[in-house]
């Protein structure tokens, strides 16, 4: 299952193929998926781009990591909080 998540997070996220040349649909889902804009990042700074544009990709990097984050934490409290409800935390 894991190499099936890692070679999918590398085909959507551009890091192989340009998300250019992407059929749409799989363009926007690697928008959401992290290491796409420090793919970008990387490239348009070996590429010589404006140092402004390789930060912007870094901080939409940076936004997509803390979204995930967040997520994890709420996941994380809500089934702390369902196993709590069910008196089922040590049981697996």
């Amino acid at each position: 299952m894991a190499n099936i998540a890692y070679t999918m997070l590398i085909l959507l996220t551009g890091t192989i193929v340009s998300r250019a040349t992407l059929p749409p649909w799989m363009s926007a889902v690697g928008g959401v998926l992290p290491l796409t804009h420090a793919t970008e990042a990387v490239r348009a700074g070996s590429a010589g781009i404006d140092l402004a544009v390789v930060l912007g990709h870094v901080g939409e990097e940076l936004a997509v990591g803390l979204f995930y984050a967040l997520l994890a934490a709420a996941l994380l409290k809500y089934f702390e909080w369902t196993r709590r409800r069910g008196a089922s935390l040590d049981a697996a």
